[in-house]
Formats: C-alpha cells, sequence, structure tokens
C-alpha cells in the first residue's frame, strides 16, 4: 500500500494485491519455518496461525449460520407440539446425555444448551417435552449449588457459566405436578394401546417415557433434599430414581436418531459459539445413550455409599472411608455430596484465627472433637484421659490441670484446620490431591511446632510429678501427628505411579525413600501406640479385678483385641519388604542395562531428586532424607553383584507374601482392605518369581513394569 498526502489536508492510497508475491516468498520456506522480522516475531507469527482456525477460533468453527430457537422453529428442526412417541424418547436421552457431558466438565453450551428446547422452554407446546425441559434445568440449577457449597472442583472439573441462560429457580414452583401428570398422560397411553399387536412398540415407548420422567422426577426431589439438609428423604428418592434405569435401558433402542451428516432434532451444536471465548472451543466427547444412563446409575450408587459416614467409628476409620471413596475416581457430584454430607468439616473449614463452638441447635461435634477423641483412642495419651488410672493415696495428676486442658484445646483446635483440608483434599480429582497435600503439609509444619512445645511441657510436669526420677512422658500427641503426616507423604509419593509421573529409571530413590525412610517411621508410630493402648488397657484390667473379680471375668474375653494395630502394622511391614525388594531389584536391572537412563551429559539426578520429595522440606519430623544419603545406600548396594541382588530381592518379596497371607487367613479386615491386601499378596508372588528366575540367568532377559494390578506397585513381567 502506497500512501501520497495530497493539499488541503486529504490523503490519497493507492492499492496493490501482494497476495501471488506473498504466496510466492511462502514457497521459499522449508516446512516449519517461520518468518521472523523485528516488528513480526514468533508471538505475532502464531497469533496469524490461530485467527480464523476452526481449532483455535470459535467465530470459524463453521461455514454455515447455527441455528436459533427460532430459525429451527420455522425450518421444522424443533417441533413445538405432537411429538412422535420416538422423537420424544430421542430428545429427553439426547438431553441426559448432555447432561452428563455438563457433569464431566464441559461447558453448558457445549452440552446442555446446545438442546434449542432450553432456550425458551416457556414456548413449548408438548407437555412431555415441556415439563422435562424444565426439570433439566432445575436439575442443573440444584447440581450448581451442590457443588459450589461442597467447593471441590478445579476448572477441568465443572465450568460453573451458564451464559446468561435461565434455569427458572422458583419461578416454576409445580414442577412436580407437572411431571406428574405428563406421565399419568403417558402411562394412559400406553395403556389404550396394550394388546394392540401393530402398536405394541408404541406403547412400550410411551412406557419408556413415563419411566424417564419419573427418574427425572426423582432424581430432583433427591437431590432438592440434600441441598435442604434432608439427607434420609433424599437418599429414598435416589433409591427410586435408580429402580427406572433398567425400564429405561430396555426402551433405549425405541428412541429417534439423527440422520447420517445432520444433528439430533431439537439440537444445534453450534448455537452457542460465539458466547465462548476465541480460544476456548475444546472436542466435547458425549457418551452414548446406554452409557449414559449408566453413569447416572453409578453416580447413584456412589452417592447411597456414602450414607453412612457420619456414624463411622472414629475419625481414623472416616480417613479412610474418604480414602477408600476417592480411589474409585467418582464424579464430582457424589465427590461433593460426600464432602457436604461430613458435617463436622462444613463447621470447622474456616480460617485459622476462627472459633466455632457447637450449639444446642447444631449438637453436631466439632471436628477438634473429633480430633481429641482419635488420639485419645490411638494411644490413650494420659493428659487426655477423663479418669486417670492412679492410686488413691496419691495427689491428682498435674496433667489434668487447668493450664494443660487449656494447651490442649488451643493444640486440637489448631488441628481442626490442616486435618479438615486433608479430608477436602479427598473431595478433589486424583491429579489435583497430589498439590493439595504439598499445601496440607505446609500447614502441618507449624501444628508440629506446637506439638512438641505441648509435649515437653507433659514431659516436665510428669517428672516433677514423680519427684524428678521416672521415666518420661511419652510424646503423645507429637506421635499421633506424625502417624498422620506420614500417612499423608506415603499417598503423595504413591500417587506419583498412579498418575504416571516417574519414569521407570526413577524407581529406584522412590522405593528407597518408602522402605528406608516412610515405612518404617509409620510402623515405629504403630509400635509405640500399640504399647501404650495395650498397657492402658492392662491397667483399666487391673485396676477392675482389683473390685470384682466377676468383672475381670468379663474383661478377659476381650483380651484378644488389647493390640488394635497388629494388622496395620503387619500390612505396613510388608509393603515396607515389597519397597525393599523392588529397590535391590532395580539397581540390579540398573547394573545390568536392562532399563533406559538419561543420558549423564544431559541429567543432573540430585535435581529430580529434590524435585521428587521437595515437597517434605518444611517438615519438622520425619525430616528430608538427602540426596547423598540416598547414593551412599545406592553405592553400598551396588557393591553386590545383580544375581545376589536378584536373589535377596526375591526373599523381600517371599517375607512380604508370607506376611500378608497371614493376614488374609488369621485376621478380620474389611472387604476394601481384603481385597487390597490380595493384591499385593499376588503382586508379592509373581515378583518373587521373576526375581528368582534372574536370580539364576538373567542373560537376554528383558524386565517391564506394569500396573494393572496395584496403582502404586509395578508387576514385573519378563520380556
Amino acid at each position: 500500500m502506497n500512501g501520497v498526502c495530497g493539499g488541503g489536508g486529504s490523503e490519497l492510497f493507492s492499492w496493490e494485491d501482494v497476495t501471488q508475491p506473498f504466496l510466492e516468498a511462502c514457497q521459499q520456506l522449508q516446512m516449519g519455518e517461520l518468518l521472523h522480522d523485528e516488528v513480526f516475531g514468533l508471538f505475532e507469527a502464531m497469533s496469524a496461525i490461530e485467527m480464523m482456525d476452526p481449532k483455535m477460533d470459535s467465530g470459524m468453527s463453521t461455514n454455515t449460520t447455527p441455528l436459533t430457537f427460532q430459525t429451527a422453529v420455522e425450518a421444522g428442526h424443533l417441533p413445538l407440539k405432537d411429538l412422535s412417541v420416538a422423537d420424544s424418547l430421542g430428545l429427553i436421552d439426547e438431553s441426559l446425555s448432555s447432561l452428563v457431558a455438563w457433569l464431566e466438565g464441559h461447558s453448558t453450551v457445549q452440552t446442555v444448551f446446545t438442546n434449542l428446547y432450553t432456550h425458551q422452554p416457556e414456548k413449548i407446546e408438548d407437555k412431555t417435552m415441556q415439563s422435562f425441559t424444565y426439570c433439566l434445568l432445575k436439575l442443573m440449577s440444584v447440581i450448581r449449588v451442590l457443588i459450589s457449597r461442597a467447593g471441590v472442583y478445579e476448572e477441568e472439573d465443572h465450568q460453573s457459566s451458564i451464559f446468561g441462560f435461565r434455569l427458572f429457580g422458583s419461578e416454576i414452583p409445580n414442577l412436580v405436578p407437572l411431571l406428574r401428570e405428563a406421565e399419568e398422560h403417558s402411562l394412559k397411553q400406553a395403556r389404550a394401546l396394550k394388546g394392540k399387536e401393530e402398536q405394541e412398540e408404541e406403547a412400550e415407548g410411551y412406557t419408556g417415557i413415563a419411566s424417564r420422567l419419573k427418574f427425572v422426577r426423582f432424581l430432583f426431589n433427591a437431590l432438592t433434599s440434600i441441598e435442604k439438609g434432608e439427607m434420609s428423604e433424599g437418599f429414598k428418592f435416589l433409591s427410586y430414581s435408580k429402580e427406572q434405569i433398567q425400564s429405561i435401558m430396555d426402551t433405549v433402542r425405541l428412541g429417534s436418531t439423527p440422520l447420517p451428516g445432520k444433528h439430533m432434532l431439537g439440537f444445534e451444536p453450534l448455537a452457542n459459539q460465539r458466547l465462548l471465548p476465541p480460544t476456548f472451543p475444546r472436542y466435547t466427547k458425549m457418551k452414548n445413550r446406554e452409557q449414559s444412563y449408566s453413569y447416572f446409575c453409578t453416580v447413584i450408587e456412589n452417592v447411597l455409599s456414602v450414607t453412612g459416614v457420619n456414624q463411622l467409628n472414629g475419625f481414623h476409620a472416616t480417613l479412610n472411608f474418604f480414602q477408600d471413596f476417592s480411589s474409585r475416581s467418582p464424579c464430582l457430584l457424589s465427590r461433593s455430596i460426600l464432602q457436604i454430607m461430613y458435617t463436622p468439616l462444613g463447621l470447622q473449614i474456616a480460617p485459622p484465627s476462627t472459633t466455632t463452638t457447637s450449639s444446642p441447635q447444631n449438637p453436631t461435634p466439632l471436628l477438634q472433637e473429633i480430633l481429641k477423641e482419635s488420639c485419645r483412642d490411638f494411644h490413650a495419651p494420659p493428659a487426655l484421659l477423663a479418669a486417670p488410672v492412679r492410686v488413691a493415696s496419691q495427689p491428682p495428676s498435674p496433667l489434668h490441670s487447668q493450664q494443660v486442658k487449656q494447651c490442649l484445646d488451643a493444640f486440637f483446635n489448631q488441628c481442626s484446620r490442616p486435618f479438615g483440608l486433608l479430608i477436602q483434599s479427598y473431595g478433589h480429582n486424583r491429579a489435583r490431591q497430589r498439590e493439595k497435600i504439598q499445601i496440607i503439609l505446609e500447614e502441618f509444619f507449624t501444628v508440629q511446632e506446637e506439638a512438641d512445645k505441648i509435649d515437653n511441657l507433659l514431659n516436665t510436669l510428669s517428672l516433677q510429678a514423680e519427684g524428678g526420677s521416672g521415666e518420661p512422658h511419652a510424646l503423645y500427641l507429637s506421635t499421633w501427628l506424625i502417624y498422620h503426616v506420614l500417612r499423608l507423604m506415603i499417598r503423595y509419593v504413591l500417587s506419583g505411579f498412579e498418575l504416571e509421573l516417574y519414569a521407570a529409571h526413577e524407581y529406584t530413590y522412590v522405593f528407597f525413600y518408602l522402605h528406608d525412610l516412610l515405612y518404617p517411621w509409620l510402623i515405629n508410630c504403630l509400635h509405640r501406640a500399640d504399647t501404650s493402648i495395650s498397657e492402658h488397657i492392662a491397667a483399666v484390667e487391673a485396676k477392675k479385678k482389683d473390685k470384682s473379680k466377676k468383672k475381670s471375668k468379663s474383661v478377659a474375653k476381650r483380651s484378644p483385641k488389647t493390640r488394635p494395630y497388629s494388622v496395620e502394622i503387619a500390612t505396613y511391614q510388608a509393603n515396607s519388604l515389597l519397597c525393599g525388594g523392588l529397590f535391590k531389584f532395580l539397581v540390579a536391572v540398573r547394573k545390568e542395562g536392562k532399563i533406559h537412563t538419561p543420558n549423564p551429559q544431559f541429567d543432573n539426578e540430585s535435581v529430580r531428586y529434590e524435585h521428587r520429595f521437595g515437597a517434605f522440606v518444611g517438615l519438622l519430623t520425619p525430616p528430608l532424607a538427602p540426596y547423598t544419603q540416598y547414593k551412599e545406600v545406592v553405592s553400598l548396594t551396588e557393591e553386590l553383584n545383580a544375581k545376589d541382588l536378584y536373589l535377596i530381592a526375591s526373599k523381600d518379596f517371599g517375607q512380604a507374601r508370607q506376611i500378608l497371607e497371614s493376614v488374609i487367613q488369621n485376621c478380620d479386615v474389611g472387604n476394601d482392605q481384603l481385597t487390597e491386601v490380595k493384591s499385593l499378596a499376588t503382586l508379592a508372588k509373581t515378583n518373587l518369581v521373576v526375581s528368582s528366575l534372574l536370580a539364576r540367568d538373567s542373560v537376554d532377559r528383558g524386565v517391564t513394569f506394569h500396573f494393572n494390578l496395584h496403582p502404586s506397585y509395578p508387576l514385573l513381567k519378563l520380556s
């Protein structure tokens, strides 16, 4: 373009077409090359590529004008009345499939609102479709409230924006009667056609419509009841809705489907494309209709499985429940409902300076009281026992003074925040949980310092009461806290396998850290707790025996339960042995070059090591194992030849297998834990065989790692 300024301030331009010279110049560039200039760098080049690219620019996704509600009505693509049975079934099924896609994290305008009926439902004349559409929108409304209240979602989990569409919150107060009326009409039509062979399929279709309307009505009633806190009523309606799914699945085949190359009747996937930001479009993968109803069935089963979370016996059982539930990777809605149901969490997630107390209107125990009870049940600290065992002639213990009580109350109130965040972390998706753990560990650092201070105070008071002679008071609070911190650290390390973050050459220091530091510390904590609780039970029994021989006999019957942590200790010992065996096995295969390792010229193992365990730097106990400690252990291990290492690894796997099989045969464990133990036993047995074979002959035998049996421990296979 050439510009020339003329007289009188006017501007004259001479335009020149540069398209052909531009294309000829582009031919001089090689594939992948970009033009670079002072005013046209990489940023400008990428912007030019993105502009008007259908993959990057939502405005360029089509060359045709998308249908709107009005244009679709005029074109006959959006019938407002007299819908056929097949069309009603197909529209309801397709709409619920779009709701499932929204629950899986896609945008509302790319899922539910591609149904043009949802844009102006008040204009729908077909009562069945109108009542269903209203219910669909109100379902979205109550789901958004539940998810927002739980607050455990990230951007990949939930797109909350509705882009100005109406969800008809309180504007449709008589929704349930509308749905009932539509159900009765469908059932009436089905009864009228029953017995007529040529119309048998149509009658079945009307029955299917009634089942779908019942399903959404019960689901809406259930979620509304849960939102109001009426949990028992909500779970009752959920059971009713689940009963309708089989009938729905039987009639999915009767619904209409889109013609080849066409959109489903009433749907326009690009109707809201202009509402999205230019860089937002993502591929929205919709489940088919059978998969969508299976998804609803799974969601309902998950929600029904959390009914007793507030009746679990102890905080430790609650944590295990949340962990087991999270391991199933449930959807956001069921995770949110679990968070809402655990009422102590809702009372306690607040800034550290905020102190909440229970009230007569809300008798739910506060989280700090639950934590105090958990610590008392864990290993019976004398300072937390209501009636400490002592000789009658002795003065009251200073461990129960007002000063100690205030310190303990302040400590458990401080603990409520990190433990509340710990429970809340289980509500996030599995990938996000790992980064949440780093935040929680930082919170525990301050609490650990406070636990040490209070334990030192209790030690001083205990020694004063004994005249300066006697054993120091055990570190009860620190031990209880370290136990939970160690479980969290192990969860953090093992989650790297589930998320496929580790390369095979990194397994060595991961299993070193588990075997040499985390599991031994955890087992030691449990041994101390086991000893403390056993001594407490023995003291209580001795006191009762002095009072009554009959009582001593009844207590003696319960004596086998005086070692409550035997199963947990055995399981962690087996885990530690598995890690030890894998560590030695990995050192051996690395010596023989059976796994790929990075080129030393481009690798810095110490940096990777510090990155993998950087989340533990701020913890007081246990201290971070430095990289030099790892290298020292590896160097000593590498002094053995590969066959000896394979043999030692096989012995570790064999010991782990024996412990796990003993747990299966002799211990009473829950179904979920039993499944876990059986998987580990099978894994240990297989790894034992593989390492034994390599100990005899490892020439020309490759090794591969598989996680199909357990998400955190590899199953070894020869290749």
